[in-house]
């Protein structure tokens, strides 16, 4: 695929504190559409032409990009400067569409009556826990794609969207572009670090980072320090 059709993109996961504890929004996309069609997924979306061209770099475009998509997608208004830059994912090579997207977490302190959805591309939304969410997912419940499953694990840890945005800042982002392949019929995404990303052989000896797909979600598995990767999932 040339470079070219690798299109930028920017997600936001917007935090909030409640009684129930720390919750982020999530937005399940119209079951119709070609990409992710029918998942829960943070907001976000393609960054525009003109915001590459405006901004000083890929880091401010994708910004910028991601407090639009907020507002086009649920109505909300966030402040580019509020937003913490914690990881990025590019979508596996053979895939129909790519997209490189940069992920950001932002406190939006909302109430459910501020969020409004269009009920085209978006069809419904729901705040949630983060754990709530992935108990839901291992229930095969809750339909998230792998980059959500690994933020909604990561955020679990904190206890504040403070604390959150606070300890992402100061955390080294990651990059990460899955390969996929399959072994004894289950499909694997395979991750830097694990034994076989380099030759797409998931049965090589050795250390082990990869998602595993099944009827009811996805598993996450990293071996331990062996990988030479620091975990997606943990602070």
């Amino acid at each position: 695929m040339a470079e070219n059709d690798l299109r930028l993109a920017a997600t936001a996961v917007l935090l909030r504190d409640t009684e129930q504890g720390l919750q982020t929004l999530l937005l399940r996309r119209n079951a119709k559409l070609a990409f992710a069609g029918g998942a829960w997924v943070f907001p976000g979306g393609a960054i525009d032409q003109s915001e590459l061209l405006h901004a000083d770099n890929e880091l401010q475009a994708a910004a910028i990009a991601a407090v639009r998509e907020v507002e086009e997608e649920c109505g909300l208004l966030l402040n580019a400067g509020n937003l913490v830059h914690f990881c990025n994912w590019t979508t596996p090579e053979g895939e129909s569409r790519r997209f490189a997207t940069w992920f950001f977490v932002a406190q939006a302190q909302h109430r459910s009556a501020d969020i409004v959805i269009d009920d085209g591309e978006i069809h419904e939304f729901q705040w949630i826990t983060p754990q709530k969410a992935l108990d839901l997912h291992g229930l095969g419940e809750l339909n998230m794609m792998p980059p959500t499953v690994l933020s909604m694990r990561l955020i679990r840890h904190y206890q504040t969207a403070a604390e959150v945005c606070e300890k992402l800042a100061v955390r080294d982002p990651y990059e990460v572009t899955p390969r996929i392949c399959q072994l004894k019929g289950q499909v694997l995404c395979l991750y830097p670090g694990d034994s076989g990303y380099e030759s797409l052989d998931p049965e090589i000896d050795g250390p082990k980072h990869r998602t595993l797909f099944s009827a009811v979600g996805t598993k996450y598995i990293h071996s331990g320090d062996d990988v030479k990767v620091t975990p997606m999932d943990r602070p």
